[in-house]
């Protein structure tokens, strides 16, 4: 009987204790798979004022490390954007940014996030201006990735999104309201995707939309910018998951 008693005992600690483990293992792994942003390579056809011009972006990961790359060139442009950035558990952490888009003219952009001295440097017009390092804080290219990271951790999309993005001297807040869910035909198919629009201060003058797909880790198949009378469209061509 005693042994029978132990027995039991033991087989409960013992069940007890792999739950436990078990637990802590979904948890830990839960928690692993909210830090990540899966690796792609993804072709956008961008068009504007007549012209159209092949986008090709990247995300790749090495260690702890994220770094999203867009590129592109015809006759008249040739851009070319990089970012790095860590995850944690408040969303993207900046590293580095720099833009470099060619015409007429070369126009350069860039940004540090110093943790050492606790600064953001950030260059617009060849000129650096210097921001103290606060959490949360983005530059532009990153924006989206922390968008998706947002959604990505949400039971459901919010009505409304707020980010703040640096941009030279300015530290600006960014504001999405969510606008009813759309379904896309695509190269890649039909898609069900949610939609957001930028809320500028100038709508008539000014507006953003975007559309991300939930089945593909809320990635943007879609964006639609006017500025005056000139508009910018952007539309997924190809995709590739890297992992």
């Amino acid at each position: 009987m005693v042994n029978k008693h132990l027995s039991r005992c033991f087989g409960w600690q013992m069940t007890a204790a792999l739950s436990l483990v078990m637990t802590s293992i979904n948890c830990s792994s839960a928690l692993a798979e909210a830090f990540k942003i899966r690796p792609f390579e993804a072709v956008y056809e961008t068009s504007a004022l007549g012209m159209t011009l092949d986008l090709t972006r990247t995300l790749v990961r090495e260690g702890d490390v994220y770094r999203l790359k867009s590129s592109g060139k015809n006759f008249l442009i040739k851009m070319d954007e990089s970012a790095e950035f860590r995850i944690n558990e408040t969303g993207i952490e900046g590293i580095r940014f720099d833009s470099k888009v060619r015409t007429l003219k070369t126009n350069k952009r860039s940004v540090e996030f110093d943790t050492e001295n606790g600064l953001i440097k950030s260059l617009k017009r060849g000129k650096w201006t210097e921001h103290p390092l606060s959490p949360g804080i983005l530059d532009q290219f990153s924006q989206q990735q922390q968008l998706r990271l947002t959604l990505m951790r949400s039971s459901e999309p919010p009505s409304t999104l707020q980010f703040r993005v640096v941009d030279g001297a300015k530290i600006s807040d960014k504001s999405w309201l969510r606008l009813p869910n759309e379904t896309l035909k695509t190269p890649l198919g039909e898609i069900d995707t949610v939609r957001y629009q930028a809320q500028h201060k100038n709508p008539k003058k000014r507006a953003s939309e975007i559309w991300l797909a939930p089945s593909l880790d809320y990635l943007m198949l879609k964006t639609k910018h006017v500025e005056g009378a000139s508009t910018i469209k952007v539309d997924i061509k190809t995709l590739t998951w890297l992992d």
